[in-house]
């Protein structure tokens, strides 16, 4: 858009005066900071601190220049390393920082621009402010080195106030501590006003830290926020100079300006040596910024906007890592994703590249020269763009902003391998163990979705098994792809075991790992997906660590998403999280996950075919609230097709919580510790041609749910093969919890009270508790007739005539139910399931849960023909006679 001629006329001539004072030496900032530095300051709790006075310029920077992708290099200090390149430019009298969405982070750092005892300072405009959210950040770093640096951290709220604040990051931004607490120092900040930002470090012993903020037209004020840093973790090298922005993942994108960079290097002053008047100096970082807390998830539901991915460095080391392959025996046909690096998928025209040995500096990728990380990418590219990835690993957190739509996936027969972890190779005896210093990861160990939370104490609402205590904490290591247990103490370090020690920033290892490949993962989240109609294919992810509250690893908060041929495993709890509108899930493998492998909640029309969920919960987590395969809760109409559930520890395939008109077929669900298959205060489901075998509890659990048709599926092996119960919850008390608040409450479609089941044409065999069947309402307000339970067609096996005791358990209503231990008496007293076929100690099913020629033989006598509904879901023709699944 063009400006009038006269409006630019008067931007330069302004930007030329403020230029001109600048190199003569008379920016009140530079007075002012030498002035503090000659006086010296005394830190909070610390005995007074040496005078300081400037020994020399590191750097300054007027920005007087015009630069597009980067910040090119400063008139004192060197060039600048900026982490995005396309996000940076120079102009106007400004260098610019395009943040460009919420949760997003920049910094560009000078990286010949050290010193130890440092003063830097820089403007900070705004030309547009926040209205919403915890608002807009900027930061000047100082003794930036290997991923530590201190920082000056100037908020501007959606209030439009000035905020100050001094942390400390340790080499990674999990380890991020606030040093000097926040502090409001401007009641009200001006759209394009500037606000000078200084920030001072001195002494090694105890770091003395000092930072202000101030309109930069008014007088410079005394320091604001001080504090002394005399922990272990004190940063007490030399470092480089740097300037820093974030968005809040609960505000907008956001441009911000910096001006008149300045960074000095300090020395004591001897009592002979006056203060030279020279302007402060402001050293830039190359590594990860510090993004404040996440927003506090209160639900397992995911919030409205997804919590804020860290920002982490590429690890240049790839590693295949543990085969995925997984065994699927047990399952009727494999499914879950391709293997990494057998895909194809086309390459459309104009499509961008990204390869590990690539170069983000380029303007515009191509197959020739490519980007090399993938978030560069997708902040260059335009909506609808595909991003192609070549073969390697990549060691990133990725965010598709909101209203971008951008297709990820790996180039032709490539594998491509998101990884969480890093390579740790310093290793050294240390008695019976093996020790790893400067480790310092810090991840968040909160039990719950509610960060910071205890874990609760009410039957089915902890979290954590006490037998297994340190699962809710994210640590990983790796020895040669297989993943360690973590124990709680340096004395329970045994092989096969290792130990965080925060106080001494230790890794300890149980075993030997000379000769092995150890592996420890330090990155969160690896996909954040926001923009509608995107789509992640062909690739890998792996060993990243997300708490509970993290909700997942991947996390797809995007309408109309896709992500196919992606395999998601061995990370510390959930692996994929799920909850936009329209979306596909096709031939994905979730697997070994420490607490879920997938979840979905307000995922109305989810698609997922060819799943393959397999031995997740590996850290063990109670099975309720959550734990096991895979979990979708309040959401409508969901389809589940042609996928496996298999050796999940706890619950394999869970519907809880106002799920709506849900289909189940084609699928096996075998070998979980749990529930097979669980639909829990729901409503409308149609069950066809599954096989459930094997299960721990339930292989069918229907509870507090109205309407579900079951029909030609094999169910053997299981505690009770189908169980239906009633409890004493009511959607109509809207203070049960449970609810789906986007519908209009009570919501008439979902009562929470059982009834309209239909079980017709199923093998039920083998059940390994006390009943085959069971039917209660443990209100004991509805017999199983007043529920509706209609029994048809169905085939009956147990072991022996004694085992289980039950054949069928049939509530009455007031009172125990009714227990019939042959199927002739509980026909004979119901009318139920006259075509019925009963066989105690003769076996209806081969090893492979397929059924034998006894059952075929009396498949046109008992069957009921298939109705159409039912035919459309299984892929059979309407009418066919079935008993149980198809082999």
């Amino acid at each position: 858009m063009s400006r009038h001629p006269s409006h630019r006329i008067e931007t330069n001539r302004t930007a030329g005066a403020k230029k001109a004072r600048l190199r003569a030496g008379i920016a009140l900032a530079a007075t002012a900071a030498v002035a503090a530095a000659a006086v010296g300051v005394t830190a909070a709790g610390a005995s007074a601190a040496p005078n300081y006075v400037v020994s020399r310029q590191i750097a300054a920077d007027t920005f007087d220049r015009s630069q597009a992708n980067g910040w090119g290099a400063a008139s004192l200090g060197g060039a600048y390393s900026v982490s995005s390149a396309a996000a940076f430019s120079v102009g106007s009298a400004s260098g610019t920082q395009a943040v460009p969405r919420p949760g997003a982070s920049l910094s560009a750092t000078l990286p010949s621009a050290t010193a130890s005892d440092v003063d830097a300072a820089a403007s900070v405009v705004l030309d547009a402010l926040p209205a919403k959210g915890n608002g807009v950040y900027s930061g000047v770093q100082v003794r930036s080195s290997a991923g530590a640096y201190y920082q000056a951290t100037f908020r501007v709220d959606a209030q439009k106030r000035g905020l100050l604040s001094i942390i400390r990051v340790n080499g990674s931004t999990a380890r991020q501590t606030t040093v000097a607490a926040e502090k409001v120092v401007l009641s009200k900040v001006a759209a394009g006003s500037p606000v000078r930002l200084e920030l001072r470090a001195t002494g090694t012993g105890t770091v003395a830290l000092s930072a202000r903020a101030w309109t930069a037209s008014s007088a410079t004020p005394d320091w604001q926020v001080s504090a002394a840093d005399s922990s272990i973790d004190r940063l007490s090298h030399a470092g480089s100079v740097g300037l820093w922005s974030y968005v809040s993942i609960s505000s907008t994108a956001a441009k911000v300006r910096f001006d008149d960079l300045s960074a000095s290097a300090l020395k004591p002053q001897d009592a002979s040596t006056p203060a030279p008047p020279t302007t402060p100096v402001t050293t830039p970082t190359q590594t990860p910024t510090p993004t404040p807390t996440p927003t506090q998830t209160t639900t397992p539901a995911p919030p409205t906007t997804a919590p804020q991915p860290p920002v982490t460095t590429p690890d240049p080391t790839p590693s295949t890592g543990a085969d995925t392959s997984i065994d699927q025996s047990s399952a009727r046909t494999a499914t879950g994703a391709a293997p990494i690096g057998s895909t194809s998928y086309a390459i459309p025209s104009g499509a961008y590249f990204v390869a590990t040995s690539g170069d983000d500096g380029v303007s515009r990728s191509t197959e020739a020269a490519p980007w090399k990380t993938v978030q560069h990418a997708v902040d260059a590219v335009p909506s609808g763009s595909t991003v192609v990835v070549r073969g390697g690993t990549y060691h990133e957190t990725v965010t598709i902003p909101r209203g971008k739509k951008v297709t990820i996936q790996s180039y032709p027969k490539e594998a491509v391998w998101f990884d969480g972890s890093r390579s740790v190779s310093n290793w050294s005896r240390s008695g019976s163990a093996w020790v790893a210093g400067n480790w310092n990861v810090v991840f968040d160990d909160s039990p719950t979705y509610t960060r910071g939370a205890p874990d609760g104490t009410a039957a089915g609402w902890q979290f954590v098994n006490p037998s297994y205590p340190m699962a809710a904490h994210p640590d990983q290591l790796f020895l040669d792809g297989v993943a360690l247990k973590q124990v709680s103490s340096r004395s329970a370090v045994t092989a096969g075991t290792f130990f965080v020690d925060e106080g001494s920033h230790q890794l300890v290892l149980g075993s030997d790992p000379s000769g092995h490949d150890l592996r420890a993962s330090d990155t969160v989240k690896a996909f954040v997906v926001l923009g509608d109609g995107s789509a992640l294919k062909g690739i890998g992810i792996r060993r990243y660590s997300p708490s509970v509250p993290d909700m997942g690893a991947v996390q797809v908060y995007a309408n109309n998403a896709t992500v196919e041929n992606v395999a998601v495993t061995d990370n510390a709890t959930t692996g994929l999280a799920w909850g936009g509108t329209d979306g596909t899930i096709a031939n994905v493998t979730v697997a070994r996950n420490g607490m879920l492998g997938a979840q979905a909640t307000y995922s109305d029309r989810l698609k997922v075919t060819g799943m393959l969920a397999d031995h997740n919960n590996t850290e063990h987590f109670n099975r309720a609230p959550v734990a096991g395969g895979f979990k979708v809760a309040r959401a409508r109409g969901i389809t589940v097709a042609g996928s496996n559930f298999l050796n999940n520890d706890g619950n394999a395939l869970w519907f809880d919580e106002s799920v709506y008109n849900v289909s189940v077929a084609n699928s096996d669900i075998v070998g979980n510790s749990g529930n097979g298959l669980v639909a829990e205060i729901s409503a409308k489901f149609a069950i066809a041609n599954n096989v459930i075998a094997q299960n721990g509890i339930a292989g069918i659990l229907v509870s507090d749910t109205n309407g579900a048709d079951i029909r030609n599926n094999t169910i053997t092996g299981n505690s009770r093969d189908i169980n239906i119960t009633q409890g004493d919850r009511r959607a109509s008390n809207l203070s049960t919890a449970g609810h789906d608040p986007r519908q209009s409450l009570p919501d008439p479609t979902v009562t929470w009270i059982t009834g309209n089941i239909t079980v017709v044409n199923n093998v039920l065999a083998n059940s390994t508790g006390n009943a085959v069947l069971a039917v209660e309402d443990y209100s004991h307000w509805h017999s199983a007739e007043q529920m509706g339970i209609t029994l048809a067609g169905n085939v009956y096996q147990r072991t022996s005539a004694g085992a289980p005791n039950w054949l069928i358990v049939w509530s009455r209503g007031a009172g125990n139910p009714a227990i019939f231990t042959s199927l002739s008496d509980f026909q004979s007293a119901t009318g139920q399931d006259r075509t019925g076929r009963s066989f105690d100690g003769q076996n209806v099913l081969s090893g492979a849960f397929e059924q034998l020629p006894l059952v075929g033989g009396l498949t046109s006598a008992l069957a009921q023909p298939l109705p159409s509904a039912a035919a459309q879901l299984t892929g059979k023709p309407a009418g066919s006679l079935q008993i149980g699944a198809w082999n």
